[in-house]
């Protein structure tokens, strides 16, 4: 019996960590998606999350360094991204939802080349994004 106690417990303790550990999108505002562009400061390609440091020139030229959170690598390299797809130095455009609780952070939604390629990170309707804002 005791050991029935102890192992219930354990697993208990395991899925409320592991529950913690993964917020998923409910600490950014979903419902406001923000355009950025900028220079690449580093972009990290590590579990659990990958992120993008940008430096983002605002109105009246106002430079903002941005902490933007993406996704896991393993759901990017399923969809064709590496470590090697944004480089430090590259001039971007991205898509991001701000964090609800810090200014100049965010998660990733959408990500825009100088070439004009397009990568999409949280595709509408998808992943906490809504299939439109309003």
């Amino acid at each position: 019996m005791k050991t029935s106690i102890t192992f219930a417990a354990a697993c208990l303790l395991v899925i409320t960590a592991s529950s913690l550990a993964h917020h998923g999108t409910s600490t950014y505002d979903m419902t406001r998606e923000i355009t950025l562009s900028g220079t690449v400061k580093e972009w990290t390609y590590e579990n659990p999350h990958s992120w993008l440091w940008l430096i983002a020139i605002r109105d009246r030229g106002t430079i903002e360094e941005w902490s933007i959170e993406s996704a896991p690598p393993t759901y990017l390299t399923r969809q064709g991204w590496s470590a090697s797809t944004i480089k430090a130095g590259e001039e971007l455009t991205v898509l991001i939802s701000p964090l609800k609780t810090e200014p100049r952070r965010a998660i990733l939604l959408e990500v825009k080349r100088s070439n004009g390629e397009t990568l999409i990170v949280r595709p509408r309707g998808s992943f906490g994004r809504p299939a439109s804002i309003k």
